[in-house]
């Protein structure tokens, strides 16, 4: 050993990459007029050079790299404290208008109506526990302590809940902003970095899988759903590179990543949703494995293996125990939503299919919020992400062969992929559903992780193809390209199918050439020295229109300067005991949720259980309120104080009771919010304290 190896240091030689060796090797008999070359791109610095030892990890001295997070970085920043955000609060504007102009809010672009799940959900909830002190308990979201599980609050969990983070320190307008701009801004930088590791460097394709990642409608549509849980895992796998192929014993950076590790472990598993987690999981695990494999030989991951894995396992252990602490104070709520009718305990087999199909996006120019096939359900469900899957599993697979060298990290995610699509198509054994945990991932949530994944492994093999080439005939290539093309007719021939004559045949003709070409690029007997910008520069600006999927917007006003919030918060300040009830239109619910007071009608999480004791004393119908669930109240008077419960969907129900009925009377229930006047009987107990419009507000003087 070395003098230098004594101090703690790996041995100086360092074993490359396989995919690096140029060595003359016996390769397989080439056809004729043919012949295979693997090649290493020339690279005037060492530093940044795919087969130079130091860009194993990131190289943070390349400008490129530098300046790309810079931007990043700084448009979050800047958008957060401007108050930006890509909600689309504007459409109160129009749903219940109070005579504001209709661009309140909005700074460019439309308001969707479709995404309901971020202007009447989760923006009121945020509101609603802002408005109360951030407390664990918020009977308006719903029972148990669901304030700790689903809502920024001041508890240890927060730590594990960096998109609340801004609730903690800056008003609530900008800790909005700081939620959904960290969405965009978690999965660019996470990814571009896991890229740079996973390519040994290479810039151009990893900012190109990273803003590919972002802009796909499957990211977009949901509001970038699913991009925190991915940038958890890449984290994570990031993190367990940097400690596992470590050089130098260095303790406080090993306790570093191991803390990284061990955060972004925890962090991705109480996300605490399935559907996304399970199949993600998998997905980067395959990845972290293949990486693993790849480089199994390297001297880094020799070095002091067992104390580097002791120290992460330490971590692991650490934030355990905090986790521990947060896992007890959670499980009532956790029982509580796995007990539920929807969506308890998912249990799926899998063999649903997509909302659209596998080739939808192909054609994703023309469709729109309000324009696609009936069949596709509604645009957020049928989103997901371009495949070039058809086209790289078959070339993959000969330039291993031709190659004799597997990368594994292809293969691995290859294997998955097609693991994935049999789940969707047809579906796994239940057993074997229910052992992995992907029974608890419905078919039409798979399509959003099976994308993520896809994209992965096209990152991956973009980078692979730019050391690979295969000289061979203009006539072998000429029948490879119409084999592409081919492909992609039969991709416009599904689409016309399932578009039961919503697209024309000429309609699909130009995007038919456009991936036509972009997929003849990943053949790697297609040689042309920028055909790799060429398919990223293609890629993202077919992507840029999926900016326009959601607004620009600022602020929070088109709700808290709504008549009927400003209202309801004055009226709620002077009286916080009082419960309230809307009796109708169930988006009175939602903006009456956002103010704070404790209302028994809107979206429910869970169902608190001390209410409907006294709605329900006999539990009968708790099959129909025992989920999460859009509840609507409306007027039943029949004599007898009845309460009706019915379950027009799987995601709501509503309740038809007396206005003055004694069991609101034993619930505090002191002002209700009618959508229209009502008649004499329904407010025989109650006199009308203020008129918004045809919005009529009384307080029961039997209180």
């Amino acid at each position: 050993m070395t003098k230098k190896g004594k101090k703690g240091t790996a041995p100086a030689k360092t074993t490359l990459p396989r995919t690096t060796v140029t060595t003359s090797t016996p390769q397989s008999a080439p056809t004729a007029g043919t012949h295979f070359r693997e090649q290493t791109p020339k690279s005037t610095s060492s530093e940044s050079s795919p087969t130079s030892p130091n860009s194993f990890f990131i190289n943070f001295k390349d400008w490129r790299v530098r300046w790309y997070l810079y931007v990043v970085i700084g448009l979050f920043v800047g958008c957060t404290l401007l108050k930006f955000h890509n909600v689309s609060l504007a459409i109160w504007n129009q749903i219940l208008p109070d005579g504001a102009p209709a661009e309140r809010g909005l700074v460019s672009g439309q308001a969707r109506q479709i995404r309901m799940d971020d202007y009447a959900v989760s923006v009121p909830w945020l509101l609603s526990n802002v408005n109360q002190g951030l407390p664990l308990v918020n009977e308006v979201v719903g029972g148990e302590e669901i304030g700790l599980l689903m809502l920024p609050n001041h508890h240890i969990f927060m730590l594990f809940k960096p998109t609340y983070w801004g609730f903690l320190f800056l008003d609530t307008e900008r800790a909005v902003s700081w939620m959904y701009n960290l969405n965009a801004t978690s999965v660019l930088i996470s990814t571009f970095l896991l890229f740079l590791l996973l390519t040994q460097n290479n810039v151009l394709v990893s900012m190109t899988g990273s803003i590919w990642l972002w802009l796909s409608s499957g990211s977009q549509s949901w509001v970038g759903g699913p991009s925190v849980a991915i940038s958890f895992f890449a984290i994570m796998i990031i993190s367990g590179i940097y400690l596992l192929f470590s050089e130098k014993r260095s303790w406080g950076r090993w306790a570093l990543w191991s803390f990284l590790f061990s955060w972004s472990l925890f962090s991705a598993v109480f996300l605490l949703y399935p559907p996304y987690q399970v199949p993600l999981g998998y997905g980067f695990l395959l990845v972290f494995l293949g990486f693993l494999v790849n480089n199994i030989r390297r001297d880094s991951l020799q070095y002091q293996l067992g104390l580097k894995i002791g120290v992460g396992l330490l971590g692991v252990l650490v934030l355990g125990g905090v986790m521990y602490r947060v896992y007890q104070d959670l499980k009532p709520t956790l029982d509580a939503v796995t007990g539920t009718v929807y969506p308890g305990k998912r249990s799926d087999g899998g063999g649903g299919g997509f909302i659209a199909n596998y080739f939808s996006e192909y054609f994703s120019w023309l469709y729109s919020d309000s324009k696609f096939p009936n069949g596709w359900l509604n645009h957020c469900e049928l989103s997901h992400y371009l495949t070039f899957i058809p086209v790289i599993i078959p070339t993959a697979i000969a330039s291993f062969v031709l190659n004799r060298r597997v990368d594994w990290m292809i293969t691995l995610l290859m294997g998955f992929v097609i693991a994935l699509l049999i789940w969707m198509q047809v579906g796994w054994p239940q057993w074997l559903a229910d052992a992995t945990l992907m029974s608890m991932s419905p078919t039409r949530r798979t399509q959003i992780p099976l994308g993520v994944i896809s994209v992965v492994l096209t990152v991956v093999y973009l980078n692979y193809i730019q050391n690979k080439t295969r000289e061979t005939s203009t006539l072998v290539n000429a029948g490879l390209v119409i084999a592409v093309l081919g492909y992609m007719i039969y991709a416009a021939y599904v689409n016309i199918n399932d578009g039961a004559g919503f697209f024309k045949s000429y309609q699909l003709f130009v995007p038919v050439l456009f991936f036509a070409f972009l997929n003849s690029l990943l053949l790697f007997t297609i040689r042309f020295q920028y055909k790799i910008a060429v398919f990223c520069v293609g890629l993202i600006l077919f992507l840029l229109p999926n900016l326009k999927i959601n607004p620009w917007a600022v602020g929070l006003s088109p709700i808290t300067d709504h008549t009927l919030y400003k209202t309801v918060r004055e009226i709620g300040a002077k009286d916080p005991n009082a419960r309230w009830v809307v009796m109708g239109s169930q988006y009175l619910s939602y903006m009456t949720t956002a103010t704070g007071v404790k209302l028994i009608s809107g979206v429910k999480f869970i169902p608190e259980r001390k209410i409907m004791k006294v709605l329900d004393p006999q539990a009968r119908r708790d099959s129909v309120y025992n989920r999460y669930a859009h509840t609507v109240y409306n007027t039943y008077i029949d004599g007898k104080d009845s309460v009706i419960f019915q379950n027009p969907f799987e995601d709501g129900y509503n309740v038809g009771i007396d206005p003055c009925s004694p069991k609101l009377k034993a619930l505090n229930v002191k002002y209700l919010i009618f959508d229209r006047e009502p008649q004499a009987v329904e407010i025989r107990c109650m006199k009308l304290i203020n008129t918004l419009g045809s919005i009529r507000i009384y307080q029961r003087t039997d209180l």
